[in-house]
């Protein structure tokens, strides 16, 4: 495949990942506002309802091992990937009218009535995990399918980019369509504006995932023994055995731990941002939403030059080390923004946030692939990503939470002592990640686990 044509593939397939960008502005930044500030939901049901996606994160693997057995049409992961598509669209719409029922029962002050449609949201909110799942999973094991080895590393940094480029376009986009809605302070016309929102980006994105993936997917060819398929069948490791390779390196459960650490600690501020630029800089509903992009660019220039520039020279271990140092730095400087009510302030901080956490992510992958197996890749990636998933789950539960409880112990959940305290946490949380990055021991990990998988395939083929 030409450079050229390889370019146009990846841009092509990031833009699956841009949409799930965009989505996560609207579920956990729009959604997440209008609960929290516009609707006066208290903030630890808000990031309970939005955090349940994460919860069913362990269907991944399952979701993945039906898309290796698919072949509807001769194809494997395509029709997991359109029909999650088609699952997750629909649930963003149905979740939506639910933020606006919920809303309903806020505004009536009836505290069971928005306890029980919390609960409901939270119950729409895992069945779209699972739409998710069904989807992204079969989607990356496209990415195995369609690239080399050699093509592997370029193919996944231009879709890692182009989630950040959903992230950026989402915010904008979607704030600029919610238009006149933002500039007024009547309720009503919020309202018709969200409603307007979650009937057209559903649809625009189910249409942008077809354009993304439509023909991507190599069509198998029953009965050629030496498809690529059949091949990789035939080097299949049993669930039993790989869980006994899992075992046997101790890497895999530190690098898990740290991992989940490093992922709670970068997404604690998902859940409180909007609100913090509501309540501490009165920015409006769109001005609030644009923070993502924000954010979202200098976490894009932070991965896109860090590969290049950074990592060569300092190795994985320490530049995860310097991105954690920087971003707790820069969170903690927001704060100093809030103290101050300086937006122009807040909006620098938020941006060399991202570029922090840009550093950070770009360390922490590269460490992901370098802490894997040729024979045992997809498990491998499979562990990361769930403790990747459970842990931003517990950010946006954890981030609410602790914004409910620094506000008891402020007087308000709305006031600026509150928000700090759980920016705090998380600039702890960032340096504490990447102080404990540095132990992590690619070698050791990849001699103990072949040395397992020595064993292991021996006592198979016995």
């Amino acid at each position: 495949m030409g450079s050229a044509r390889f370019i146009v593939l990846a841009l092509r397939l990031g833009l699956f990942q841009a949409c799930l960008g965009a989505l996560s502005v609207l579920t956990l930044g729009i959604f997440n506002r209008l609960l929290i500030d516009e609707f006066e939901v208290p903030a630890a049901l808000t990031a309970l309802a939005l955090g349940s996606q994460q919860l069913v994160a362990f269907s991944r693997i399952w979701f993945g091992q039906q898309s290796d057995r698919c072949r509807w049409n001769q194809l494997r992961r395509t029709p997991f990937i359109v029909g999650g598509a088609a699952a997750f669209c629909t649930l963003t719409w149905i979740a939506g009218r639910c933020v606006l029922w919920l809303a309903e029962a806020s505004q009536t002050g009836s505290q069971a009535d928005v306890i029980w449609r919390g609960l409901i949201l939270a119950l729409v909110f895992v069945f779209y995990g699972l739409a998710i799942a069904a989807s992204s999973t079969p989607f990356a094991a496209l990415l195995v399918d369609v690239s080399t080895d050699k093509q592997r590393p370029a193919l996944i940094s231009i879709v890692w980019s182009m989630l950040m480029v959903g992230i950026v376009a989402g915010a904008i986009l979607l704030s600029s369509f919610l238009g006149s809605s933002c500039d007024t302070a009547e309720l009503g016309n919020l309202i018709s504006g969200v409603e307007r929102l979650i009937t057209v980006a559903p649809l625009v994105i189910f249409t942008l995932v077809v354009a993304s993936i439509a023909g991507v997917e190599p069509r198998l060819k029953p009965g050629n023994s030496n498809n690529q398929s059949r091949l990789a069948t035939n080097q299949e490791i049993s669930l039993k055995g790989a869980w006994t390779v899992l075992k046997r390196s101790p890497q895999v459960g530190y690098f898990f731990g740290v991992l989940s650490l490093f992922t709670f600690a970068l997404f604690l501020q998902e859940a409180v941002l909007e609100p913090y630029g509501g309540a501490v800089f009165a920015m409006d509903l769109c001005t609030s939403t644009r923070l993502n992009a924000v954010w979202g660019i200098g976490t894009l220039l932070g991965i896109a030059t860090t590969g290049f520039v950074i990592t060569p020279r300092l190795g994985a271990q320490r530049t995860a080390l310097t991105g954690g140092v920087l971003s707790a730095l820069f969170v903690l400087m927001m704060v100093f923004a809030g103290s101050l009510a300086s937006t122009s302030l807040f909006r620098t901080a938020l941006f060399l946030f991202g570029v922090g956490a840009g550093i950070s992510t770009n360390a922490s992958l590269t460490l992901m692939l370098g802490l894997t197996s040729p024979l045992m890749a997809g498990t491998f990636i499979g562990v990361w990503g769930l403790a990747q998933a459970y842990a931003r789950g517990l950010a946006t539960i954890s981030g609410g939470a602790l914004l409910s409880v620094f506000g008891e112990i402020t007087g308000s959940q709305n006031t600026f002592g509150a928000y700090a305290g759980v920016f705090v946490v998380q600039a702890f949380a960032l340096l504490a990640a990447g102080l404990l990055l540095l132990r992590v021991d690619t070698k050791l990990f990849q001699s103990k686990v072949e040395k397992a998988l020595s064993s292991v395939l021996a006592s198979e083929l016995d």
